[in-house]
């Protein structure tokens, strides 16, 4: 008879032990059902133990730029360098991804997103400058294309989110996957992918229109 697992994944019914170890083997660690106080102190955490780099592309967080989230953001690129891709909130790409969204979804505003987000993490980056010479700093990009995840790659572990339709992106699961195992170089190259495309771009993606810029070179910072 199959019995109902007890852990925190929360799949129902453990139907043999080889369905556990493919999980151990595919790296996944962890996962939320939404964004909430204990996905947050996961992300935190993460954060403030990172020892290498932290990367963010996709659908990203509003909540990075918030007044008790920027200053732990800024400590951390103080030491390794910190790359936020995020979505430019003046293309069709975003205001189709709203469409998508409930009428109380928090950002879809653009002049709001640019207010409250964009500016201030611009901002931090411009105060952070002279940390990109010593191996850390913070660097913001924005991207005009179509995305429907996100992606969070802090040292060598992913927490990727999925955003579906008709859903606030804080009530999508957070998957939280270790490092060298086929599921993380799937993640791992969509970062370098979107890195390359900004630093680097080519084709077929230069014909098709898909850019990667400096948020500072089109948003001035909140003063």
């Amino acid at each position: 008879m199959y019995r109902t697992r007890p852990d925190r994944l929360g799949y129902g019914e453990d139907h043999s032990v080889p369905e556990i170890t493919h999980l151990e083997r595919a790296g996944l660690t962890d996962i939320y059902a939404r964004t909430d106080d204990e996905s947050m102190r996961d992300l935190f955490g993460r954060i403030a133990s990172a020892r290498h780099r932290v990367n963010v592309f996709g659908l990203t967080r509003n909540f990075y730029a918030r007044d008790h989230v920027l200053p732990m953001i800024e400590a951390k690129a103080r030491t390794i360098p910190v790359r936020m891709y995020m979505m430019d909130p003046t293309t069709d790409s975003r205001r189709d991804r709203y469409r998508l969204e409930p009428g109380e979804a928090a950002m879809e505003n653009p002049d709001r997103y640019l207010r409250e987000v964009l500016r201030p993490l611009v901002a931090a980056e411009e105060r952070l400058a002279d940390f990109t010479e010593r191996g850390g700093g913070l660097q913001v990009w924005l991207y005009n294309f179509p995305c429907s995840f996100a992606i969070e790659e802090i040292d060598d572990h992913y927490r990727v989110m999925l955003y579906g339709h008709g859903k606030r992106g804080t009530d999508g699961p957070i998957l939280i996957f270790g490092q060298d195992t086929p599921y993380t170089e799937y993640f791992a190259s969509q970062m370098r992918w979107v890195e390359r495309l900004a630093v680097e771009p080519w084709e077929p993606w230069t014909s098709k229109g898909l850019e990667v810029y400096r948020a500072a070179d089109v948003i001035e910072p909140v003063t």
